[in-house]
Parts: C-alpha cells; sequence; structure tokens
C-alpha cells in the first residue's frame, strides 16, 4: 500500500502554538459532526463517552503523546526532496501518518473490537485527518517539518515555519476578525466545497498539502522566508481556512461511508 521511500516522521511537540491542534483539530471534527448522517451519529456515539464533543475528542491524540511515545510519529509524513509524490513512500519501522490512520481505520470498521480500541480509532482518525490537511506535516525530514526553518514573527518574536502554519496564521487571522467570524467563514468554505467530488485517499489529501507546501509564496523551499509578516499572514489565511473545511467535509464522508454505506 505504501511503497518506495523513506518517510521520517518527528515530533514537534516543543512547539508553543496551539492553535492548528485546538483550533484547527476541534474545527475540522465539529464540522464534520455536523454533515453526518442521524444513522452515523448514533453509531459513533457509544465511541464518544468520556468526550464532551467530537470535535474535542478530537485533540485527545496530541494530548497523549507524552505518556504514549509510541503514537508520537504517527502525526507526520516528511518526503526529501527526490521524493514528491506520496503514494510512493513507504513507512519507516515506526509508523508514519498515513500507515496509523490506515492502522485506525481497521479498528473502527471493526465490531468486534473492544469499545476502547474502537473509541481511540475514531478519535485518532478525526485526528489524522486534521493532521493531513496542514501543509507543513507533509514536509522535509531535514528541517523537521519546518521546525528548523527559523524566522520571526513581524513584532521581532522567534518562531519557525511549522509554528507559523501550525497556528500563527490562525492566531492572527482571529486576533483581526475574531474565532467566531473564523468559523463562519470556515463554514461557508464548506457550503462552497460540499458539491465538489472530493477524493476518499489519504495519499491525495497529504499531495495537497505538499504541494502547498512547495509553493514560492510559501517561503519553505527556494527563497526562505525570513519574516512571517502580516501580509503573508493574511495572504495565507484563507488557505488555512480552505484546509479545514475540506478535513471537515472529507472526514464526514468518510465516517458516513463507514457507518452509513447508503447515505
Amino acid at each position: 500500500m505504501l511503497k518506495h521511500f523513506l518517510f521520517i516522521f518527528l515530533f514537534l511537540g516543543t512547539m508553543n502554538v496551539s492553535a492548528w491542534w485546538e483550533t484547527g483539530h476541534e474545527m475540522v471534527c465539529s464540522e464534520a459532526y455536523k454533515l453526518l448522517s442521524q444513522k452515523t451519529k448514533q453509531t459513533i456515539e457509544p465511541l464518544l463517552a468520556g468526550q464532551e464533543t467530537f470535535g474535542l475528542s478530537c485533540l485527545w491524540a496530541d494530548e497523549i503523546k507524552q505518556d504514549r511515545q509510541d503514537t508520537r510519529d504517527w502525526h507526520y509524513i516528511n518526503l526529501s526532496d527526490d521524493m514528491q509524490n506520496t503514494y510512493e513512500a513507504r513507512c519507516p519501522e515506526n509508523g508514519c501518518l498515513i500507515q496509523a490512520f490506515y492502522d485506525q481505520l481497521i479498528v473502527l470498521k471493526n465490531t468486534n473490537a473492544l469499545i476502547l480500541e474502537r473509541q481511540e480509532a475514531l478519535w485518532f482518525v478525526g485526528h489524522f485527518v486534521g493532521d493531513i490537511h496542514q501543509p507543513m506535516h507533509v514536509g522535509y525530514p531535514e528541517d523537521l517539518g519546518g521546525n528548523r526553518h527559523e524566522l520571526r514573527l513581524e513584532n521581532g518574536t522567534k518562531t519557525n515555519m511549522h509554528a507559523v502554519w501550525d497556528g500563527q496564521i490562525i492566531e492572527h487571522i482571529e486576533s483581526k476578525i475574531g474565532q467566531d467570524e473564523f468559523r463562519i467563514q470556515v463554514q461557508k468554505k464548506i457550503q462552497l466545497f460540499l458539491d465538489q467530488v472530493q477524493s476518499p485517499h489519504i495519499e491525495d489529501w497529504a499531495q495537497e498539502s505538499r504541494n502547498i507546501a512547495m509553493k514560492d509564496s510559501v517561503g519553505y523551499r527556494g527563497n526562505l522566508l525570513e519574516v512571517a509578516s502580516s501580509e503573508y499572514m493574511d495572504s495565507h489565511g484563507e488557505i488555512t481556512q480552505d484546509r479545514i473545511a475540506l478535513g471537515a467535509i472529507r472526514l464526514s464522508e468518510l465516517l458516513n461511508n463507514i457507518f452509513d454505506a447508503k447515505k
């Protein structure tokens, strides 16, 4: 299924930015939940025991990384310069985002699995869909997915490329328009994209993220970004909204196909 090259996955947990794995992950899953059929909602209800909402359940996979070290490499997929096609990659022995996604899907679909195993599988799957839609989660191994690409914010604060895309763009946009308006804009994006045919394959979602990361305007390759200015944040804010919206739609379609095939 996954073949031909090296993925290096590295935990990026030293960053202080939390907006993607809070705002981004919560929004992907909460907006996906609204798109689920009634049958799917009823089916996953027992799998949300102990979680306040499906949106909040999608933060869990980040919260347990300290205690469950074996899961830390499941959140990222980094490809070297000569490997741009996500279909032609293979995971290292300790796992990777794409392989972990497929592994957890198997557990989620297995009605004979323990309820706790299926609960965790649902929370992992929701989280992984969010991860794969963040462009810097499909970066380069040598710079740890942008973590070693040091730069500054406009006010002089030191940061890095991964941190910018993992949260500081979202934080910048929300500081200007507010959290509620940010969500409203994502919801409008969802309505815009709903009629579009979506690929069901995580490799395609990963390829989209990779292609975004490679754009000249991003400054991740070639003319490297040194200062993430307000203009930079503004010009890439819509991309983050697009990725959250697409993640929500694709997650809802994935779950409806599993639990309500007639949907």
